[in-house]
């Protein structure tokens, strides 16, 4: 007998959504592993927490010195840190803007290229 569908939606119990996101996190890393070994394909995969916690898996020449790994993932923090900022700043002007013209959005556009 298989198992039934799984709905999608928002797991709301934080204990319930730790354990599924750490059960497929380590499914989805395998399962990486398995195409590239079976298909002989280079694969790289990132995956974040929503703790902002970075799990990796790469295979072939994609594997990195841990240098640049390093400063990857420096770079890519920053980058985060960034957009998380820029959408917090975007929700606050669309709630004081409710009902009035958009022109905010070509600010945020600017802030992203600087």
């Amino acid at each position: 007998m298989g198992r039934g569908r799984v709905q999608l939606k928002r797991i709301e119990n934080k204990i319930n959504r730790q354990v599924t996101f750490s059960k497929r996190r380590s499914g989805l890393l395998k399962k990486a592993h398995e195409i590239s070994v079976l298909c002989d394909a280079e694969v790289a995969l990132i995956v974040f927490s929503t703790k902002g916690k970075l799990f990796e898996y790469s295979s072939g020449s994609w594997l990195l010195e841990p240098q640049s790994m390093h400063h990857f993932r420096e770079s890519l923090g920053i980058v985060v840190r960034k957009l998380m900022a820029i959408n917090l700043w975007i929700e606050s002007e669309i709630f004081s803007f409710e009902g009035e013209q958009w022109d905010v959005m070509d600010g945020t556009v600017s802030v992203l290229w600087k």
